[in-house]
């Protein structure tokens, strides 16, 4: 994202229902464009970390929003979606594509996420994305869940093991 994108942030970040686990409200303009200008001030131009704008492949109409943030030695990943995109599989494919990313461009050991314990949505994109909640944690202000990325490769072993219980089970 830039400075030149206030009015596109906005239309994000004034919706109660986006906003609903990230700050409890919607956002006016002058909160949106001073929460802009704090992810701006976070990162320079000449890295892949930071946040941004998604847009629609063939509409270049605003999706929603992404994250890539370190945590520690940690990739934290993050994304905010349009209201009208919901229930569509775009969150899904821009966490599994964030930790792809993260995995092979930035090499990161670890993938993390972090989601309000009453946010079912992004738990189960999260889930869906190959991330395994690890963690409660109680801050002040919020009770989330700290979800790490743990693919599911069974070992060949595994695989024998459920195969002989499928036949078990029939």
């Amino acid at each position: 994202m830039t400075k030149d994108d206030g009015d596109k942030y906005f239309r994000l970040s004034n919706n109660e229902h986006v906003m609903k686990y990230v700050t409890g409200h919607a956002l006016d303009r002058q909160e949106s464009d001073k929460m802009l200008a704090t992810f701006l001030a976070e990162f320079g131009n000449d890295t892949f970390l930071g946040r941004y704008l998604i847009e629609g492949r063939y509409s270049g109409e605003l999706t929603g929003t992404a994250k890539l943030d370190m945590d520690g030695s940690d990739v934290e990943i993050g994304y905010r979606i349009m209201e009208e995109h919901w229930g569509k599989g775009i969150a899904t494919e821009i966490a599994t594509g964030l930790i792809r990313f993260a995995k092979r461009e930035l090499n990161a050991k670890q993938v993390i996420a972090y989601v309000n314990v009453n946010n079912a949505a992004s738990i189960r994109v999260l889930e869906k994305a190959g991330m395994v909640n690890m963690e409660r944690i109680e801050d002040p202000d919020e009770v989330k869940f700290k979800f790490i990325y743990a693919p599911q490769n069974p070992t060949p072993i595994k695989k024998v093991f459920h195969r002989i219980l499928g036949l078990i089970g029939k």
